[in-house]
């Protein structure tokens, strides 16, 4: 079987890969840290429950309910800079042009849909023009560096006004992709934690629960969530990934081009290990 891209094993010590590197170091070597970002994509299962929870002890694992997964999935777009003082906000996809949840409630992150819910051509020119182009505009008025993977369906490499997109080498994000290095990890583990922790909540609140289950019934279909006892809907989910990639800390992104070696950049050890920090909380999380 043949791999691809992040399937296949980098070869670190290819001549060709090095050379192609080293004109990428260069590039960057011109820009300044506050505007080199980096880009990538993500899925999420956003109503799947951990694999693994505490059970009785009079439980089997073999008949314990709730073993199907729930595999409704979102597309998420994660980009941030080299010194992680400027996160982009995540943008969401999904397949409706309309969302019934939304109804006479506030969108909080930028969404696109597309039919099969993936990112092609189209939506990545509607995310650079809507959301990375204005943001950075806003940003800083210096040249701003975008690096991204050579995934089908990404854009060609191109410059426009001050903005110049450049691509990792093939089979190498693994390697050199900062988004693969901790930062989306810790915004899944995050997102995970928030949902975990508004279904405890609710199933804590006794007699309220029941008063919240009946006021869920008068809404508005599509917009009772997780805040009501039912699975979460894509309003609820929208608003852990604000919450869960605002609360991404700087020196967690900074590390993560520090460990990829792009450009020259001094650690920040001060903040500890993020991930672990996110386990510790989920893990508590879970004593129910």
């Amino acid at each position: 079987m043949l791999f691809h891209r992040k399937g296949v094993e980098v070869n670190k010590n290819d001549p060709e890969l090095l050379a192609t590197l080293e004109e990428l170091y260069m590039i960057i070597t011109q820009y300044d840290l506050e505007s080199v970002y980096n880009m990538d994509e993500t899925g999420l299962f956003f109503r799947l429950f951990p694999r693994y929870s505490l059970l009785m002890p009079n439980e089997d694992i073999s008949t314990t309910k709730g073993k199907k997964k729930a595999k409704d999935r979102i597309f998420l777009i994660v980009c941030a800079n080299a010194s992680g003082t400027h996160k982009i906000p995540c943008a969401l996809i999904r397949k409706p042009k309309e969302l019934a949840c939304i109804k006479d409630r506030q969108w909080p992150i930028p969404y696109f849909n597309q039919v099969k819910a993936w990112m092609d051509v189209e939506t990545y020119w509607k995310w650079f023009n809507e959301v990375f182009y204005l943001e950075g505009k806003n940003w800083t008025g210096r040249c701003i560096l975008l690096l991204m993977d050579n995934a089908p369906g990404h854009f060609e490499a191109f410059e426009r006004d001050n903005i110049r997109i450049v691509f990792f080498p093939p089979n190498c994000t693994s390697w050199k992709q900062p988004c693969d290095m901790g930062k989306i990890a810790t915004l899944k583990k995050q997102c995970k934690y928030l949902y975990v922790k508004d279904v405890l909540d609710f199933y804590e609140l006794d007699e309220a629960k029941n008063r919240k289950k009946d006021q869920g019934w008068k809404l508005h279909w599509g917009v009772v969530g997780v805040l009501y006892g039912n699975p979460v809907h894509l309003l609820d989910a929208s608003n852990y990934v604000k919450d869960a990639w605002d609360s991404v800390p700087q020196t967690s992104i900074k590390n993560a081009f520090i460990k990829v070696e792009l450009m020259n950049l001094e650690p920040k050890l001060e903040a500890g290990n993020e991930i672990d920090d996110l386990c510790i909380e989920f893990s508590k999380a879970m004593e129910f």
